[in-house]
Protein backbone atom coordinates (compact mmCIF):
# COMPACT_ATOMS: atom_id res chain seq x y z
CA UNK A 1 0.00 0.00 0.00
CA UNK A 2 1.25 3.28 -1.23
CA UNK A 3 1.31 6.31 1.28
CA UNK A 4 0.01 9.46 0.43
CA UNK A 5 0.96 12.48 2.19
CA UNK A 6 -0.93 15.82 2.04
CA UNK A 7 0.88 18.84 2.23
CA UNK A 8 -1.66 21.32 4.06
CA UNK A 9 -1.06 25.30 4.14
CA UNK A 10 0.14 25.78 7.68
CA UNK A 11 -2.12 29.10 7.79
CA UNK A 12 -3.67 30.81 10.38
CA UNK A 13 -7.48 29.91 8.85
CA UNK A 14 -5.85 26.46 8.34
CA UNK A 15 -5.03 26.11 12.03
CA UNK A 16 -8.50 27.65 13.45
CA UNK A 17 -10.18 25.21 11.37
CA UNK A 18 -8.24 22.10 12.51
CA UNK A 19 -8.86 23.15 16.13
CA UNK A 20 -12.29 23.77 15.65
CA UNK A 21 -12.62 20.03 14.08
CA UNK A 22 -10.34 18.09 16.44
CA UNK A 23 -12.22 19.97 19.47
CA UNK A 24 -15.69 18.69 18.07
CA UNK A 25 -14.24 14.92 18.13
CA UNK A 26 -13.17 15.51 21.39
CA UNK A 27 -16.39 16.99 22.71
CA UNK A 28 -18.55 14.55 20.54
CA UNK A 29 -16.81 11.63 20.73
CA UNK A 30 -14.27 10.91 23.64
CA UNK A 31 -14.93 13.23 26.55
CA UNK A 32 -17.38 12.56 28.98
CA UNK A 33 -19.61 15.30 30.55
CA UNK A 34 -18.18 15.54 33.51
CA UNK A 35 -14.91 16.26 31.76
CA UNK A 36 -16.34 18.68 29.89
CA UNK A 37 -17.88 20.24 33.01
CA UNK A 38 -14.71 20.22 34.24
CA UNK A 39 -12.71 21.91 31.25
CA UNK A 40 -15.04 24.69 30.67
CA UNK A 41 -14.67 25.43 34.45
CA UNK A 42 -10.84 25.45 34.33
CA UNK A 43 -11.55 27.36 31.13
CA UNK A 44 -13.77 30.14 32.68
CA UNK A 45 -11.33 30.47 36.06
CA UNK A 46 -8.67 31.39 33.43
CA UNK A 47 -10.71 33.90 31.29
CA UNK A 48 -11.91 35.46 34.92
CA UNK A 49 -7.90 35.38 35.88
CA UNK A 50 -6.73 37.04 32.87
CA UNK A 51 -9.18 39.57 33.13
CA UNK A 52 -8.20 40.65 36.45
CA UNK A 53 -11.82 40.30 38.11
CA UNK A 54 -12.06 40.88 41.69
CA UNK A 55 -14.16 39.15 43.55
CA UNK A 56 -16.94 42.03 43.72
CA UNK A 57 -16.23 41.99 39.70
CA UNK A 58 -17.76 37.87 40.14
CA UNK A 59 -20.57 39.27 42.58
CA UNK A 60 -21.44 41.44 39.67
CA UNK A 61 -21.44 38.48 37.20
CA UNK A 62 -23.70 36.67 38.70
CA UNK A 63 -26.27 38.85 40.10
CA UNK A 64 -26.02 40.51 36.29
CA UNK A 65 -26.34 37.47 34.31
CA UNK A 66 -29.87 36.35 33.11
CA UNK A 67 -30.29 32.92 33.84
CA UNK A 68 -31.75 30.94 30.84
CA UNK A 69 -35.63 29.76 30.87
CA UNK A 70 -35.93 26.05 31.57
CA UNK A 71 -35.86 23.85 28.55
CA UNK A 72 -38.28 21.25 28.23
CA UNK A 73 -37.40 17.51 26.66
CA UNK A 74 -40.39 18.29 24.21
CA UNK A 75 -39.18 22.15 23.18
CA UNK A 76 -41.32 23.58 24.87
CA UNK A 77 -39.72 26.34 27.70
CA UNK A 78 -40.82 26.08 31.41
CA UNK A 79 -40.86 29.56 33.66
CA UNK A 80 -38.44 31.99 33.97
CA UNK A 81 -35.25 31.05 36.56
CA UNK A 82 -34.76 33.27 39.00
CA UNK A 83 -31.98 35.33 39.37
CA UNK A 84 -28.54 34.21 41.50
CA UNK A 85 -26.08 35.72 43.90
CA UNK A 86 -22.46 35.02 45.45
CA UNK A 87 -22.57 34.03 48.81
CA UNK A 88 -19.82 34.13 51.36
CA UNK A 89 -19.65 31.45 54.39
CA UNK A 90 -17.22 30.07 57.12
CA UNK A 91 -16.50 26.92 58.64
CA UNK A 92 -16.96 27.15 62.18
CA UNK A 93 -14.45 25.89 64.51
CA UNK A 94 -11.64 25.93 61.37
CA UNK A 95 -8.06 26.89 62.45
CA UNK A 96 -6.36 26.33 59.38
CA UNK A 97 -4.89 29.80 57.20
CA UNK A 98 -7.41 30.26 54.20
CA UNK A 99 -9.90 27.60 53.81
CA UNK A 100 -12.15 29.02 56.69
CA UNK A 101 -14.29 30.71 54.02
CA UNK A 102 -15.90 28.77 51.26
CA UNK A 103 -18.30 31.08 48.10
CA UNK A 104 -21.03 29.94 46.68
CA UNK A 105 -24.13 31.04 44.79
CA UNK A 106 -28.17 30.74 45.65
CA UNK A 107 -31.06 32.47 44.44
CA UNK A 108 -31.34 35.96 44.89
CA UNK A 109 -32.97 36.78 48.68
CA UNK A 110 -34.00 40.15 48.84
CA UNK A 111 -34.24 40.18 52.56
CA UNK A 112 -30.14 39.64 52.57
CA UNK A 113 -27.90 42.39 52.06
CA UNK A 114 -25.57 41.96 48.79
CA UNK A 115 -22.07 41.18 49.38
CA UNK A 116 -19.55 43.75 50.95
CA UNK A 117 -15.97 42.77 49.41
CA UNK A 118 -13.07 44.30 51.91
CA UNK A 119 -9.47 44.61 50.59
CA UNK A 120 -7.45 41.98 53.11
CA UNK A 121 -4.15 43.76 54.53
CA UNK A 122 -1.42 41.75 54.67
Amino acid sequence: MKTTHLNVPNTTENTVKAKQAVAQFMVEEILTKDQITELAMDYLELVYDNAGHTIGDLAKLVKNTDVPSQVNRDGTTGPSQPNRMLCSGTIPGYKGKGADRYFFTKEQDYENSAMEVKEEVQ
